[in-house]
């Protein structure tokens, strides 16, 4: 069969921010497509042929993906004898794409399947500051403080949160509140409920005036994270689409 489905690459341009490489990360990815029932193409070695499959199940013990047969008996055994799939597929609209070696046979509730090791990492072709949870605001969903030094006094700023993304957030402050310079960086601790706490520098990037809910006067303010690592990285894209699948379900 001749391959009807391209390949992804990264863009040139574009840095290990494509890549989703934690193992919590990865297996949440993998796992939302499978509950999705996304169509995915499994490309042999070099893509010179294809099986159209289904991701059925992320496993823990021992770490696996299980995926389906296609229709092509003839293409299931070569797949099971190729070095190398790639698999290229979606979530959420978004392209994904994943490798690994030495396919195997497996049983997924009662019918033959496929398995795999767990991909070390996935390619989902959007870059981090892309993953972006808006809401106006979505503070009851996630609580932030920045200690703040005025004078002798060290206080902490607890803005309502507006937007997050991996690449930083937008927060409104109480008129009152203590001023942050432009240019200037504070340690920031965000919790994210039923995921973890990260800690991270964020540089402040731009203020306004703005309203808080209710009606009170505030101040706004883009904060930029500065070199966060990849396990909060990781926790925010966790974060952010474990939200927005919620979101998804209250309006289906």
């Amino acid at each position: 069969m001749e391959s009807h489905f391209t390949m992804l690459d990264a863009p040139a341009s574009a840095d290990e921010n494509c890549y989703i490489d934690t193992p919590l990360g990865v297996a949440s990815v993998l796992r939302a497509i499978a509950i999705a029932g996304t169509r995915t193409a499994a490309y042999m070695n070099q893509g010179e042929a294809f099986v159209l499959t289904t991701l059925l199940s992320v496993e823990s013990q021992p770490p696996a993906l299980i995926f389906e047969r296609g229709a092509d008996k003839t293409l299931n055994a070569r797949l099971l004898k190729a070095d190398k799939i790639t698999f290229v597929t979606s979530d959420q609209g978004v392209p994904v794409q994943f490798s690994a070696n030495n396919p195997g046979a497996a049983i997924f509730q009662g019918s033959d399947a496929f398995s795999i090791s767990m991909p070390q990492r996935v390619l989902r072709l959007q870059r981090r500051m892309y993953y972006r949870l808006p809401g106006e605001p979505i503070q009851r969903h996630l609580t932030c403080e920045l200690p703040c030094r005025t004078g002798e006094a060290l206080t902490a700023i607890k803005p309502v949160v507006l937007d997050l993304s991996c690449g930083g957030l937008a927060a409104v402050v109480p008129a009152e509140a203590p001023l942050l310079e432009t240019g200037s960086r504070h340690l920031c601790t965000i919790d994210l409920p039923g995921v973890g706490k990260i800690e991270s520098m964020i540089e402040v990037r731009a203020t306004s005036e703005a309203m808080l809910p209710g009606g009170r006067p505030g101040r706004r303010y883009g904060l930029e994270f500065v070199n966060i690592n990849n396990k909060n990285v990781a926790l925010i894209q966790r974060f952010i689409l474990e939200q927005q699948r919620s979101r998804k379900r209250v309006t289906a």
